[in-house]
């Protein structure tokens, strides 16, 4: 047994136990054609080895390849036959139609808007301003020859400036008047155009006086007033009042010498009622539009004459 162990251990320790000069060495190769002249064949076969190991790492260097340690690149495989370069191939949007170039906006032209409508945007301008334009400073012939019948009339009155609203409401040559003649005033104090001042006191003078005396037994001395210009529209309407241009009165009441108040729309005897009837048929003519207690809610409690203007010879009479 211990010579079989001792066997095994020098077997195992006596290669270690060799040295360098124990290692074969290898033969030379015989000199064969195309060696370099006085290279021995082990020189000449290192050598060469060695410079075109060097000569393969100089090329790669001077090429810019990857040294050794960088992982090599695979070369491209070279075209094979019926295939297609990928330079040659149509893009991907070939066939596709170019969207057409959007004219471009010409520049405004005078005369561009003109009859256009508006946009809605503008929608919420403000409406252009309805100011009536400045009086001329020097009184029309028309408005001079009415006054000059005023007096001739006995009417009581008073200029004023002129009334103008950006509503639209306008009197150029407005007039205050407090009586429609010598015997007859006109409380309170009304402002209206002139034709509308000489109109109420010829209507007066012609039908109102002599009514009042044969009808009711006494003589005229008062008639109130109850609107006469006011900046405002029709009601239940967005036109303007006649009574926004001066050119309607509106009657309430009359007076006369005895002391009796005569009111519109609360008669209480016949005479008082007869009287009425008879001042508003006549008003149907005079004036063009007529208006009082039946026509409308607006209108019971006074007489509504004016001289709006409407087809030669018509009038509104309710």
């Amino acid at each position: 047994m211990w010579a079989v162990l001792f066997a095994l251990a020098m077997a195992v320790v006596a290669p270690a136990a060799r040295g360098a000069d124990d290692v074969p060495t290898p033969q030379p190769r015989p000199v064969r054609s195309g060696d370099p002249p006085g290279a021995t064949p082990r020189e000449s076969e290192a050598e060469k080895g060695s410079k075109s190991a060097e000569g393969e790492k100089g090329a790669k260097d001077e090429a810019g390849l990857p040294d050794a340690g960088e992982v090599p690149r695979p070369e491209p495989r070279p075209d094979q036959p019926g295939e297609t370069k990928a330079e040659d191939e149509p893009p991907a949007d070939a066939g596709k139609e170019e969207p057409s170039p959007k004219p471009e906006a010409r520049p405004d032209r005078p005369g561009d808007g003109e009859g256009k409508d508006e946009s809605p945007a503008d929608a919420g301008k403000a409406e252009p301003s309805l100011m009536p334009p400045p009086r001329p400073a020097e009184m029309p012939a028309e408005e001079t020859a009415c006054r000059a019948r005023l007096k001739e009339l006995g009417v009581a009155f008073e200029e004023r400036p002129q009334l103008a609203d950006a509503a639209g409401c306008s009197v150029p040559w407005p007039i205050a008047v407090s009586a429609l003649s010598k015997d007859v005033a006109l409380a309170p104090e009304a402002v209206m155009n002139c034709a509308t001042a000489q109109r109420a006191a010829e209507f007066s003078r012609d039908h109102i006086v002599p009514k009042a005396s044969a009808i009711l037994g006494s003589a005229l001395t008062s008639i109130r007033q109850d609107s006469a210009y006011v900046c405002r529209p029709r009601h239940g309407s967005a036109k303007l009042s006649e009574h926004a241009f001066g050119n309607a009165l509106d009657i309430g009441a009359f007076t006369l010498k005895d002391g009796r108040t005569v009111e519109v729309g609360k008669v209480s005897k016949r005479q008082e009622g007869e009287f009425m009837l008879a001042i508003r048929l006549a008003a149907c003519g005079p004036f063009t539009t007529v208006l009082g207690p039946g026509s409308d809610a607006d209108h019971a409690s006074h007489f509504h004459f004016d001289l709006a203007a409407r087809r030669k010879g018509s009038a509104f009479c309710q």
